[in-house]
């Protein structure tokens, strides 16, 4: 992926300083209206007491591979925008932010905690992509998507979780 690969890969810690550029970061967000709009549609499939009964299981599945699909294809898009133009690394902290700034740390631990975020939520998505691939595959019973819908209901809340981390980091820095 990118930045969060390389925190992640190489195990850098607090000698690496992480920036946050609000502005950009804010515009990549505003920017992909599509990513937003598959997420709510992911969601609300999620969300949904009880499916149409007309409507097959296999159907159900077949859903949750388009949905899935797209949503990785677009959560890459956005990551690799974020990490490239939203965050940026330097060796040791900068001086003139370090002294200014009483909960440097915090910030650092919260960005850092954001990017390896990213990481995770997209190994996360594709794991779940394949899964529906396999489901759709094989077929299964309704108890089986049901939990399968409970798995990609997890994920949306784990998005929303990190949405909201970066939502206060860009506020803090604006």
């Amino acid at each position: 992926m990118g930045a969060s690969d390389a925190l992640v890969r190489d195990g850098e810690n607090a000698s690496q300083t992480i920036l946050i550029n609000a502005a950009f970061l804010q515009e990549i967000k505003d920017s992909n209206p599509n990513l937003w709009h598959a997420a709510s549609e992911l969601r609300a499939m999620c969300e949904c007491d009880e499916w149409d009964a007309e409507t097959t299981t296999r159907d159900h599945i077949k859903q949750f591979v388009r949905a899935l699909g797209e949503l990785r294809d677009l959560i890459s898009l956005q990551f690799g925008l974020e990490e490239s133009y939203g965050y940026l690394q330097a060796s040791g902290p900068p001086p003139q932010l370090a002294p200014l700034q009483p909960d440097f740390e915090d910030v650092q631990k919260q960005l850092r905690q954001a990017l390896e975020q990213h990481c995770r939520l997209y190994l996360d998505l594709c794991d779940l992509v394949e899964q529906s691939e396999e489901l759709q595959y094989r077929g299964c019973e309704r108890s089986a998507l049901l939990t399968f819908a409970e798995q990609v209901a997890q994920f949306s809340r784990e998005m929303t979780r990190h949405e909201r981390l970066e939502a206060e980091l860009i506020e803090r820095e604006l």
